[in-house]
């Protein structure tokens, strides 16, 4: 199903407020009444756990803590924003950045941060000015990382001087040193088109053609630019005549639910999508569930989401996935909906966990406009075959990390969870491929608001 964003606000409309917020109970003055009325008629109609939502907003409050307050116990992913129009920029792909996919990062016995480059976009400033993946940043625009000043340095924009860094390790004790280089690399940050299929490649090894695709975040791109490329590149992967797949998703934290359907259609045995069979249920609260029920049949297109047959189908009967802690949403939405069809392998460790939806809702058709947005968890989902609630993640069936400090390039046989899954190809005894719980100190792992933006608010349903 493709709607436009517009249908959030529309449904909004249609449903008309299901309570209405009455005057500042605080008599504290009307400040911010105006948006935390807004919040709370929306948190009211569409939060999935909406009894919480109280039945008056305050004028005293700045909206953001009002938001957070209103939030259920364990809710750590709803969001809000000032801004909605970045926010909507984002959603289709257009971000002012460096190309650079950050990790930020600290020993557990030291307060030293550190940036470490997951991966670079190609052909964006970054990549121009010759970072690559596994290179350390210590400082940017000579501030050194701290866990006070990360957010802000990461959010600098314009031109940005990154300094360099190196690692060591002591074999002996395994411990890791950070060091200095002395060197610095400039980039500038632009408005850029982010498309999340960093790279493709055929590996030929014993008698196989396996296909790899790495994977960024689920989004379409304005006019599906990115869902076409994405179909693009797996219908080249199947001319190649590919016999195994591998699709990369260790660093991907969720997207839209269309970008992984759509990529579903083109991953599910063709008779699945031939037969419209379901991908995904979603529940709602109770005044959304009864909503959707009643206007629009107990076979709802938004209560359940069907395979549909695509411009390109891979034809396989398993695929391997390579995931992380990092692989949230939309990412295990996609694996959790193939399952039941298909032998899904996951390679790697557990995924983050999350099994729940958002809707997208600014202020910005209101008169006078709001310019907020806010990402509150609508929806939770499960497969065809009721499967959901993997508060621990996904299980990776076979079990391999790789050393961030010192990574093979993407795509890499030699990458140890792409090793163990053509390992287990060929049929061939897994050895776990772990390298990091060896290094003494351990890693402390620091959210980017990308990553949290990815997470908590850019799995949404058109």
């Amino acid at each position: 199903m493709k709607r436009s964003l517009l249908f959030f606000f529309g449904l909004f409309f249609s449903l008309g407020f299901f309570t209405q917020c009455s005057d500042d109970p605080t008599g504290a003055g009307s400040e911010y009444l105006k948006v935390n009325s807004w919040i709370r008629d929306q948190m009211s109609n569409y939060y999935y756990w909406n009894f919480v939502v109280p039945r008056m907003a305050p004028g005293n409050l700045i909206p953001g803590q009002f938001f957070e307050d209103i939030l259920y116990e364990t809710d750590k992913f709803s969001y809000i924003t000032d801004d909605a129009e970045t926010l909507l920029n984002e959603l289709n792909g257009a971000q002012y950045s460096s190309g650079v996919s950050p990790a930020i990062l600290s020993f557990s016995d030291r307060d030293q941060l550190f940036m470490v480059v997951k991966y670079v976009y190609p052909n964006s400033p970054a990549q121009q000015a010759g970072l690559k993946r596994g290179d350390i940043i210590l400082s940017v625009n000579g501030q050194t990382l701290s866990s006070s000043n990360y957010q802000e340095l990461l959010q600098i924009n314009g031109t940005v001087a990154y300094g360099l860094g190196s690692y060591t390790l002591d074999e002996g004790t395994q411990q890791v040193n950070v060091t200095d280089l002395d060197s610095v690399v400039i980039v500038q940050k632009e408005i850029l088109q982010l498309d999340p299929v960093i790279t493709t490649k055929v590996i030929e090894k014993g008698g196989k053609r396996i296909g790899y695709l790495f994977y960024a975040q689920f989004i379409d791109g304005t006019a599906d630019v990115f869902i076409n490329r994405l179909n693009e590149r797996l219908a080249a992967l199947k001319a190649q005549k590919v016999d195994e797949l591998v699709i990369d998703l260790r660093y991907n934290s969720g997207g839209r639910i269309t970008a992984a359907s759509q990529f579903a259609n083109a991953l599910v045995p063709l008779e699945a999508a031939q037969n419209e069979e379901i991908f995904v249920e979603f529940e709602y609260n109770s005044f959304l569930e009864n909503f959707y029920q009643t206007s629009e049949g107990t076979d709802s297109e938004n209560l359940f989401l069907r395979f549909q047959e695509g411009p390109v189908n891979m034809g396989l009967e398993r695929i391997y996935v390579l995931t992380t802690n990092e692989t949230a949403s939309a990412s295990e939405l996609l694996i959790n909906g193939l399952k039941p069809y298909m032998e899904v392998i996951t390679v790697g460790s557990n995924t983050f966990g999350k099994y729940y939806g958002s809707f997208v809702i600014t202020g910005t058709f209101q008169s006078p406009p709001l310019y907020y947005a806010i990402l509150p968890v609508t929806l939770k989902y499960s497969n065809a075959n009721q499967e959901t609630d993997f508060i621990d993640g996904l299980e990776a069936q076979i079990a391999a990390s790789e050393n961030i400090l010192s990574p093979k390039p993407l795509g890499d046989p030699g990458d140890p969870l792409i090793e163990a899954a053509i390992s287990d190809m060929l049929g061939q005894s897994v050895t776990e491929k772990n390298y990091i719980i060896n290094i003494a100190p351990t890693f402390n792992w620091y959210p980017t608001l990308s990553n949290q933006l990815q997470s908590s608010a850019w799995f949404i349903q058109d």
